[in-house]
């Protein structure tokens, strides 16, 4: 950017400025300057204008002076916040970290509780065939049971013949005349009757 020459007046004195800035800066500051050094030469007639240039430079290097103290606090202030709100970012790192832990987590939980799903979907299916296979049993327990009782009649039954013929026996013994022709009979009786038994 090239260098402007301005030509200002302060205190009814012109000055020529020679600087980056815009015109309009320029005049604004001298306007400013101006206005300060006829307030201070107002307040007291006996001033030259190089007091008043020296009260107004004072003037300026007050204003100047505490910006800059106030600038330092505020740098300080700035420093301070930044770092407190720093605090917020480094929790909230922290805690997105832990979210993504939770994520994964959650991930696996996940893939344990599908795992979990499709395991109990073959238990199920094997606990279903096992009451079929039960019920099966049981079917066959019940036909087991009847043909039992029904072979326990037929032995009762047997027992009762066995026992009638017995007593027939123990009758044709007593009777006089009872000869071994009879018991040939007898033990043909007998026998008869065991293999029905069987």
């Amino acid at each position: 950017m090239g260098k402007n020459k301005i030509c200002v007046k302060i205190m009814e004195q012109d000055y020529v400025l020679v600087g980056e800035e815009e015109q309009e800066y320029y005049l604004d500051l001298a306007q400013k300057v101006d206005g300060i050094m006829r307030e201070i030469s107002k307040g007291n007639n006996r001033y030259n204008v190089n007091m008043v240039a020296v009260l107004t430079a004072l003037n300026f290097a007050d204003v100047l002076y505490k910006t800059q103290m106030e600038l330092e606090n505020t740098t300080e202030k700035l420093e301070t916040l930044q770092s407190e709100m720093q605090k917020p970012f480094e929790e909230l790192n922290s805690l997105n970290q832990e979210i993504e832990a939770i994520r994964e987590q959650y991930t696996k939980t996940q893939s344990e509780y599908t795992k979990t799903q499709i395991e109990l979907g073959k238990i199920s299916r094997e606990w279903a065939k096992a009451q079929e296979e039960m019920k099966d049993l049981s079917v066959e327990l019940d036909v087991s049971r009847q043909a039992i009782d029904d072979l326990q009649g037929k032995l009762f039954d047997h027992q009762i013949e066995l026992l009638k013929a017995k007593k027939e026996l123990d009758e044709l013994k007593s009777k006089p005349g009872f000869d071994k022709q009879d018991r040939n009979k007898n033990a043909s009786y007998k026998a008869n009757i065991k293999n029905q038994n069987k």
